[in-house]
């Protein structure tokens, strides 16, 4: 429940792929990009599966926070926007990278009988340090987004592409600049105080983490520890990958998650 200073964030939900009558995918962006760019191929390549996906306020379609939330006042408001799209109570699968997955994690957490499935991707139970958000948020209200998104390139991408980059890794990128640096600052906030790492034990949801051997951020070394804490959970790293994986590497990702979506074990 939301603190007196506290109020539910608006979540604005997107179709990304598939048919009304499909099971469900519901998808998660990382800081600083729209879900519809970072998973735009993953959603399309995805078969049999009715994909959504959610923004972060003041991100791509959702507006900015009109107050501070947490995480896991955030995971309620995205799991009751999915409902008032699709309809209360449907099961559901989610994927989320960086940020994205944080969120995941507290839905698996906090609503186990609604997940089929879950994936994380380049994301963990706690992720930096609260200083740096601090030091992050301090940047963005002085100086605005643009020393975040001249960083931002070795930040998000493995070696290969951020060295030669593509079409897609640069919209991303000259994305950063379109979101509101408010919302930005807000969701920093969330993520200082985010940490899950004691609740791992109590994960019912079947629960596939992914990591970018050249993640800096989240890396796999933290995913394969988050993984030996959490029961019914597996690991996969993919190679020459970095904090992005769902632009950087969509095929190894579409195949990952089909499977594991496939095999939750709930209908």
């Amino acid at each position: 429940m939301a603190s007196p200073d506290t109020a539910s964030p608006d979540i604005a939900v997107t179709p990304l792929a598939g048919s009304a009558d499909d099971p469900i995918v519901v998808l998660g962006p990382s800081l600083g990009t729209r879900v519809e760019r970072l998973w735009a191929t993953v959603a399309e390549s995805l078969s049999g599966f009715r994909v959504i996906g959610w923004d972060l306020p003041g991100h791509g379609r959702s507006a900015t926070a009109a107050q501070p939330y947490s995480t896991a006042e955030l995971a309620a408001a995205v799991l009751a926007a999915v409902d008032t799209h699709v309809g209360s109570q449907q099961p559901l699968r989610y994927a989320g990278d960086s940020f994205g997955g944080c969120v995941g994690l507290q839905l698996a957490l906090d609503h186990p009988d609604r997940f089929v499935a879950a994936a994380i991707v380049c994301s963990g139970a706690k992720v930096a340090t609260e200083q740096v958000w601090r030091d992050r948020i301090d940047l963005v209200e002085r100086e605005g987004l643009g020393p975040v998104q001249a960083a931002s390139s070795a930040r998000w991408f493995g070696k290969a592409a951020a060295e030669h980059p593509t079409d897609e890794s640069r919209a991303v990128l000259a994305e950063l600049l379109d979101v509101d640096p408010a919302g930005y600052c807000q969701a920093c906030a969330a993520l200082e105080t985010f940490d899950v790492r004691d609740r791992l034990p109590e994960m019912q949801v079947p629960l596939l983490a992914v990591a970018g051997a050249d993640d800096l951020v989240t890396t796999a070394e933290q995913n394969l520890e988050l993984v030996s804490r959490t029961p019914g959970s597996r690991f996969e790293v993919l190679l020459d990958v970095g904090h992005l994986a769902p632009l950087e590497a969509p095929e190894a990702i579409t195949t990952l998650l089909q499977s594991h979506f496939g095999e939750g074990g709930r209908a």
